[in-house]
């Protein structure tokens, strides 16, 4: 519930807003003057808005705009004003007032004023977190693609609707769900403390995943010698993350379905209903109609899990991310491992952005880890990179030369063999090792 002051030497007009706005939900106290309102300031009161008059004796509104200003404290103040002051109020927005009300004042302009200052203040928050988010290296993206997906994340976050995540593996499905996660469990700004529990479905064997969702009764099973209550009890109040749904069993299906619907199920050997408060947020790197149509998953449970769809293209359809992603994880890893690596060289650049990153953000995570550990420059060159790399290049460099490209494959492979022994490379080409290094250079290629 938002707090409000009022502030007003009128003992009527603090009756009279605080009647209009605690009938609107909120929480209003009153002062008589701006002294007294300041003292509610200094001793820790949590106010979220302040309405007070501008004319007061002692200490007026701005006063206590002053006051607001100086310790830097971060309240909106509305300003009442009788119609000839304007000027004096709209020279006091320029100085940090949000808005004033004029004398006398119209209900629904107050709660106009009032609603529109809570909802900026809301997105602010909300961006404000989604920054913290990104700033912690769990989302980093420049592509349009990934804009408009966080878009459709702060839509989402205040409900409890069930969300289906889908992209090739390794695209970041993860993230996204622990983005919604943590960008809605804790709208008040405070932190994050309530659970988000990951079940990966195809790691849990079929015969176990049902008692270690829903938990079970001691005896309810051979070697059941104790009470579990399971991780969907664990996730209640936060978030069941249910990772690559497509291989949940189909014949524990009807129990998700379920709790989706009811938000209740039944521990195993037990009869009581238990009800909870979780969200359930899934993801696949499958069609999920397929296997519907092929009697593998539920069409019901289908329906039921992606009332919210957020698809996510794999890397190479974001080329805008490529780049963003591998300084992050370049910074990233010198920084761990104690290498001053400032940046990456052209050829790479273009290598990284044409290749077509099977493995998605996984891979070029990896790949990226892998070159700092080998480079031994103040820049990632193309020979820290994997022989396909080079191929990726010679290809941006000769896209048309089919002929030149076969060669350079074959120079490549045979140097690959031979770990870069340009003698045993030669022989097996069945050339010298002047002409090998003569169509080296040729072709730019380097040794190692």
């Amino acid at each position: 519930m938002k707090r409000i002051l009022v502030v007003d030497d009128e003992k009527n007009m603090c009756a009279a807003l605080k009647i209009l706005l605690e009938n609107d939900g909120y929480s209003v106290i009153t002062s008589s003057n701006g002294r007294e309102a300041i003292n509610y300031l200094t001793k820790g009161e949590v106010i979220d808005l302040i309405i007070s008059d501008l004319k007061m004796p002692d200490i007026d509104g701005m006063g206590i705009l002053n006051f607001l200003k100086e310790t830097d404290t971060n309240i909106p103040l509305v300003l009442i004003t009788a119609y000839g002051s304007i000027e004096v109020a709209v020279d006091a927005m320029k100085k940090g007032a949000e808005d004033f009300i004029t004398k006398p004042f119209n209900k629904d302009v107050i709660r106009h004023i009032i609603r529109r200052i809570f909802r900026i203040e809301t997105l602010e928050n909300e961006n404000k977190r989604l920054k913290d988010i990104i700033k912690k290296g769990k989302l980093v993206y420049k592509s349009k693609a990934m804009q408009d997906i966080m878009n459709t994340v702060k839509k989402i976050v205040s409900v409890s609707t069930p969300v289906l995540i889908m992209g090739e593996s390794g695209s970041g499905k993860g993230l996204i769900a622990e983005a919604i996660h943590s960008f809605g469990c804790d709208r008040a700004g405070t932190g994050c403390n309530k659970p988000f529990i990951r079940i990966n479905c195809p790691a849990i064997p079929e015969t176990l995943l049902e008692s270690e969702l829903f938990g079970y009764r001691k005896g309810a099973f051979t070697g059941a010698t104790r009470d579990f209550k399971g991780k969907v009890r664990f996730a209640d109040g936060g978030t069941l993350f249910l990772d690559e749904i497509a291989d949940f069993p189909k014949n524990i299906q009807p129990k998700l379905l379920r709790l989706l619907e009811e938000k209740t199920f039944e521990s195993l050997g037990s009869n009581n209903t238990i009800k909870i408060n979780t969200r359930i947020i899934c993801t696949t790197n499958r069609d999920m109609k397929a296997l519907v149509k092929e009697g593998l998953f539920r069409e019901d449970l289908f329906y039921r899990i992606n009332a919210i769809t957020i698809y996510i293209p794999p890397l190479r359809d974001r080329q805008e991310d490529i780049m963003a992603l591998s300084e992050f994880f370049l910074d990233k890893y010198a920084r761990e491992m104690g290498k001053n690596i400032t940046g990456f060289s052209n050829e790479v650049r273009k290598a990284l952005t044409a290749y077509p990153w099977p493995g998605n953000i996984r891979e070029l995570r990896n790949l990226v880890e892998r070159a700092v550990v080998l480079s031994s420059s103040e820049v990632i060159k193309l020979s820290d990179l994997p022989m396909e790399f080079q191929r990726v290049n010679i290809k941006v460099h000769n896209p048309e030369n089919k002929l030149e490209t076969t060669e350079i494959n074959l120079l490549l492979d045979a140097l690959h063999r031979s770990n870069g022994n340009i003698s045993a490379a030669a022989k097996e080409l069945g050339i010298s090792r002047s002409t090998l290094r003569y169509r080296m250079k040729k072709h730019m290629l380097k040794n190692g």
